[in-house]
């Protein structure tokens, strides 16, 4: 069988990248109630142009967030390249990502949650105009 997620991320950096003109800082949300239960995460980040895709972590509640186990920062940088990766009219990976600081709830912060907030702040970014071919 084909290990067809391997062939993905393979055939993402042979397509041509959209450039980041200028720094772009953003705020992604997730708020969301489904009667008893909610989500909520809030990041905030700033991204820099860059030859390739880096993250880096200064969230200073790292700590408490590895406690709560919802997965941070992997859910929000998956979140955020849900919406980079499938970019119009091509990705947009050549990007310095700073995760610089988060807001959460003990019960209500979750891995979807801060998938959400990712996804926002991608869609966010894509919003500002600040992109380009090389």
């Amino acid at each position: 069988m084909k290990d067809y997620l391997r062939l993905w991320a393979e055939g993402w950096p042979k397509r041509d990248s959209m450039l980041l003109a200028a720094p772009v800082s953003v705020i992604g949300e997730r708020e969301k109630h489904f009667g008893p239960r909610s989500e909520f995460a809030k990041i905030q980040l700033t991204m820099y142009p860059s030859s390739s895709f880096e993250v880096v972590d200064a969230v200073a509640e790292r700590v408490e967030l590895e406690r709560l186990g919802a997965g941070w920062p992997e859910s929000a940088i998956f979140g955020l390249l849900d919406v980079l990766m499938l970019a119009e009219p091509d990705p947009l990976y050549k990007v310095r990502v700073v995760l610089e600081k988060v807001w959460y709830h003990d019960v209500d912060s979750s891995w979807n949650a801060f998938r959400h907030a990712g996804r926002d702040a991608g869609r966010k970014i894509i919003q500002t105009g600040k992109l380009g071919h090389g």
